[in-house]
């Protein structure tokens, strides 16, 4: 998460309009942000089947290890975006409150 958000200077208006935002946009794109995630798991799915293959030569082994991690990072990526997109207004509701709900 970023750490640079200042959540106590946030007036209760601002809070709530950030929950609603997130709130919002996630349930708006659920379905993308769902096809873009199962897009990249039938990737890896694809990447660690071909590991299973044992005429693959090691460059073309260590190719796929190279691919793998570019699209676990791609999901990873993907997932804290997502995540701080949406717990943001939660942890600036907290701090201002003390509590999360």
């Amino acid at each position: 998460m970023n750490t640079s958000f200042d959540y106590s200077r946030w007036s209760d208006a601002e809070l709530a309009r950030a929950k609603t935002t997130a709130e919002q946009f996630l349930t708006e794109n659920e379905p993308q942000i769902s096809c873009v995630l199962t897009r990249q798991r039938r990737v890896l799915d694809y990447l660690i089947g071909m590991l299973q293959r044992h005429d693959l030569s090691l460059e073309e082994r260590l190719d796929c290890f190279a691919r793998i991690a570019e699209t676990a990072e791609a999901v990873r990526e993907c997932a804290n975006g997502f995540f701080e997109l949406g717990a943001q207004p939660l942890v600036a509701r907290t701090v201002e409150t003390g509590s999360l709900f």
